[in-house]
């Protein structure tokens, strides 16, 4: 039996909004970096939404905010499948990014981006990126741990949204 989608709604509140944010906070610990952001698809859009965000900093400014299909490590780790980073979004010419991003990476001073896709019953449903400071390196192994991070997220998702629909 397939897993159920989770809404974009599911994060708005209660156990699954719960869960995400849960989730990410452990994540960016066991990374070590400043922020965490929960980019989840909709696909009948084409764009991708913060729905959590954890770290140092006005979460409300991240969360709601969408990036169409593409844009970001978040839209290259969709599009691509694998984890991808980058040392220096702001200066990477091969990854677009949406102003209020940028902004949001200046004023944060985050440079150092990776991102994960985010998977469900063998299907895309976002993107999990990790955000620092300069200098941070990703190697083969960095990757695989943001990795299976992601893995552990989608599964504490599902577990979250059967909570949501039988509780």
């Amino acid at each position: 039996m397939g897993v159920e989608p989770i809404p974009l709604s599911a994060f708005d509140d209660g156990a699954v909004a719960r869960t995400a944010g849960d989730a990410i906070e452990r994540a960016r610990r066991a990374v070590g970096v400043r922020r965490t952001a929960l980019f989840w698809l909709d696909a009948t859009r084409g764009r991708l939404t913060c729905v959590a965000t954890a770290g140092v900093g006005d979460r409300d400014r991240w969360v709601g905010q969408t990036l169409a299909a593409g844009l970001g490590m978040a839209g290259r780790a969709v599009r691509e499948g694998h984890p991808v980073w980058t040392p220096d979004l702001l200066a990477d010419p091969q990854v677009p990014i949406a102003p209020w991003l940028r902004d949001r990476l200046q004023a944060e001073g985050l440079t150092v981006v990776a991102a994960v896709p985010i998977s469900l019953d063998g299907e895309t449903r976002g993107a999990l990126g990790f955000l620092d400071g300069p200098g941070r390196q990703y190697d083969h192994e960095g990757l695989l741990q943001i990795a299976r991070l992601a893995d552990k997220l989608a599964a504490e998702l599902v577990r979250g949204g059967s909570s949501r629909r039988c509780g």
